[in-house]
């Protein structure tokens, strides 16, 4: 039997998570400590990766920056043989530090061309989009896919004003790139996203609040596969 090159089967699990439909999902740091292996973390993330979810994205506001990195690394290390991959939220010094797959990116981050430089060519970067013109702006700075949103108001971040569905829908219709909808979106009205033109989502609570993770994501992706809602399946 072959052995698995962690290098090469990382770059094509990056390749690769991008195609076609797909389920990103944000995770805090749940249980995390430096001085723990954080089980209910651990149980998380596999969960997810037994669920297939494509990309997973660690975003904790409450977490230091070395607690950041020590999550990570766990995160780094349970998914690195798999075909999840995982993402850094908002630091290319974090990511590259834990070893991440890639990093996303607000509009106040830093310019993709320079998180380009210090990450390579081999990483993933994505870009938070509220409107089309920001799309167009990230395709075009080189963004590998982009973030949506917030669609619908979160339970999970606050925010002053949400996009809707409209612009979903001039995504879905203009831009080729990889495109995840993002805020407030759950099993209740996913379908609406899919029936507005995207079938990848981003989501946090829908999945990481349920009581049973990796079927909640397993549902989820069910209903991007097949653009029906969760009442018709």
């Amino acid at each position: 039997m072959n052995e698995i090159n962690p290098l090469e089967h990382a770059a094509g699990r990056r390749s690769n998570q991008l195609n076609a439909e797909g389920l990103y999902v944000l995770v805090d740091g749940v249980d995390f400590s430096q001085n723990t292996r954080a089980p209910k973390l651990v149980a998380l993330i596999r969960q997810l990766i037994a669920a297939k979810v494509k990309l997973i994205q660690l975003r904790d506001k409450t977490l230091n920056d070395r607690q950041l990195v020590h999550a990570g690394r766990l995160i780094n290390e349970l998914t690195r043989i798999s075909e999840t991959s995982f993402i850094m939220n908002d630091r290319v010094d974090l990511a590259v530090a834990s070893g991440a797959d890639g990093v996303h990116l607000g509009q106040e981050d830093l310019a993709v061309s320079d998180a380009r430089l210090v990450l390579g060519r081999g990483k993933l970067i994505g870009v938070s989009t509220h409107s089309i013109a920001q799309a167009r702006s990230a395709v075009a700075s080189g963004a590998d896919y982009l973030g949506v949103g917030p669609v619908f108001p979160s339970r999970t971040k606050s925010f002053d004003k949400h996009v809707g569905l409209e612009l979903v829908r001039q995504v879905a219709a203009e831009i080729q790139l990889p495109a995840f909808a993002i805020g407030g979106i759950d099993h209740n009205n996913v379908g609406q996203v899919v029936a507005a033109g995207l079938r990848r989502v981003a989501v946090g609570a829908a999945v990481c609040n349920s009581e049973s993770p990796g079927p909640a994501a397993e549902s989820l992706i069910c209903i991007l596969l097949s653009g029906r809602s969760v009442g018709e399946l």
